[in-house]
């Protein structure tokens, strides 16, 4: 008796969804809500299954359902509507992860075409500096990306992928700033 309450409650369930998704394609806003509102959590559980950044998965969600709004009218009513929203949610989700990794290629990339022109040494100058002063008004100076960058890489001394962690940005990104800021910082200081 138990699981014919729980089967029929489901079958239940996914015909008020199909209900909701069929409305949703007439442009029935008040559906589309109802029915975010029940799918939501299943969306960001199989989102989360790619992605481990919780930004990245909350923009993936959000893409998630905006695609379910705009492409509503090719749903199928003759299939579940939950398998219609994962297959979007899945398709959604590999693709971020798939341009994740070309613009970690990407930077890494770039990080290798400016490999040479970066002086690790001018740090250690900058440091050195009897002049403290002067180095304080140098940092403060510097646009606020390149002087978060630039303390955390050499006076806080993380690595390249603590710091794009840190920043929240790609590891290839995240050098840049630093390596921008410290030859801002060797014009600044003339040396």
């Amino acid at each position: 008796m138990w699981n014919t309450t729980v089967h029929d409650d489901l079958l239940i369930r996914r015909d008020e969804e199909r209900e909701l998704l069929l409305r949703t394609a007439e442009g029935d806003r008040a559906a589309f809500t109802r029915l975010h509102e029940r799918l939501r959590a299943l969306v960001e559980g199989w989102v989360r299954q790619c992605l481990v950044d919780r930004w990245q998965a909350e923009e993936v969600v959000q893409d998630v359902f905006l695609e379910v709004w705009r492409l509503a009218d090719r749903y199928d009513p003759r299939h579940p509507p939950v398998s219609w929203v994962r297959t979007i949610a899945q398709r959604r989700a590999v693709d971020r992860v798939r341009k994740a990794e070309a613009d970690r290629r990407r930077d890494v990339r770039a990080g290798v075409r400016y490999l040479d022109t970066v002086d690790h040494a001018s740090v250690e100058r900058a440091e050195g500096v009897l002049d403290r002063e002067a180095l304080r008004r140098a940092i403060v100076a510097l646009p606020e990306r390149q002087r978060e960058a630039v303390v955390l890489r050499h006076l806080e001394e993380l690595t390249g992928p603590e710091l794009a962690e840190r920043l929240g940005v790609p590891v290839g990104t995240a050098k840049t700033r630093a390596r921008d800021g410290v030859l801002a910082l060797r014009r600044s200081l003339g040396s």
